[in-house]
């Protein structure tokens, strides 16, 4: 077993938990994950990639908080950039994509359940986690399965 995999996983479960508890994704957390995520990159050589990675989802996910306005937690973006600095530019794109896309159905679910209206706040964090374990065990697959229809 990958044991990076299996560090990635805790930080990452944890995250859901106090999300989805007290709506806060702490920053021990994602620092914990930076470090772990530094020496695995450091560790397969992948310097470069994870910093790009990070640049990447972190400016993507800052414009999309200052767009929110206030629908976007810090912690969110705080996160996004950690993610990318393990998963890369292109797997970080493809967690970025899964998450908004699975956050929208479950909130579109709710909505029409009337579960929900059309104000009520959404932990994010769960949806960047399950997405990021998603594309740092099956990332490759799915992007080559997703390239194939431009090839």
């Amino acid at each position: 077993m990958d044991v990076y995999l299996l560090g990635l996983g805790l930080g990452l479960g944890y995250h859901c938990y106090t999300d989805l508890r007290y709506m806060l994704l702490y920053d021990s957390t994602n620092c914990y994950l930076l470090c772990l995520g530094w020496v695995r990159a450091w560790q397969l050589g992948l310097m470069q990639e994870a910093w790009q990675g990070l640049v990447v989802l972190g400016t993507l996910m800052l414009l999309v908080y200052w767009t929110s306005r206030g629908g976007m937690g810090e912690g969110d973006v705080k996160l996004a950039a950690v993610l990318g600095l393990w998963l890369g530019v292109e797997r970080g794109l493809l967690c970025l994509l899964l998450a908004f896309v699975s956050g929208a159905v479950l909130g579109g679910a709710l909505l029409f359940l009337q579960l929900a209206k059309g104000r009520t706040a959404l932990p994010f964090g769960p949806f960047l986690c399950a997405s990021a374990l998603l594309s740092y065990v099956f990332g490759n697959r799915l992007l080559a399965w997703y390239y194939q229809f431009f090839s």
